[in-house]
C-alpha cells in the first residue's frame, strides 16, 4: 500500500513538472527553439514585426509633440539597429528549411535570389 501511494506521488510530481516547466524555462520543454527551426523563424518574424510597430509609435509620439529631438533620435536608432539585428537572423536561415517549414513562397524566393511568380 505504502509503494502504490509513492508511485502516485512520483507521477503525479513528474505529469507536473511536465505540465509547468515551459512556463519555468520558457519555451517547449521537449523541442528546443534550434537555430533555422520554424519556431525561430516565427519568433523573429514576431519580433521584427514588433520592432517595427514600435518605429511606428515613436514617429507618432514625436509627430505630436511628446518627445525630445535628442531623445527621438536614440530610441529610433536603437530600433533601427535592433530590427537590422532581425533581419540578419532572419537572413542566416536557408532557403530550404523555410520550404520545409511551410512559410510563405515569397520569403523562400527571396532568399533563393529568383524572382516570384504571379
Amino acid at each position: 500500500m505504502t509503494s502504490l501511494i509513492v508511485t502516485c506521488a512520483l507521477l503525479t510530481a513528474a505529469t507536473l513538472f511536465y505540465i509547468f516547466r515551459p512556463l519555468l524555462t520558457g519555451g517547449n520543454p521537449l523541442f528546443a527553439d534550434l537555430e533555422g527551426s520554424p519556431n525561430s523563424l516565427k519568433r523573429l518574424l514576431r519580433k521584427k514585426e514588433t520592432v517595427y510597430e514600435n518605429i511606428k509609435d515613436l514617429d507618432f509620439e514625436y509627430k505630436m509633440g511628446k518627445l525630445a529631438d535628442e531623445d527621438y533620435q536614440r530610441l529610433r536608432s536603437e530600433y533601427e539597429q535592433e530590427v537590422y539585428a532581425v533581419m540578419r537572423e532572419i537572413e542566416q536561415i536557408k532557403p530550404e528549411t523555410l520550404q520545409k517549414a511551410g512559410t510563405p513562397q515569397v520569403v523562400a524566393v527571396l532568399k533563393s535570389g529568383k524572382k516570384p511568380r504571379k
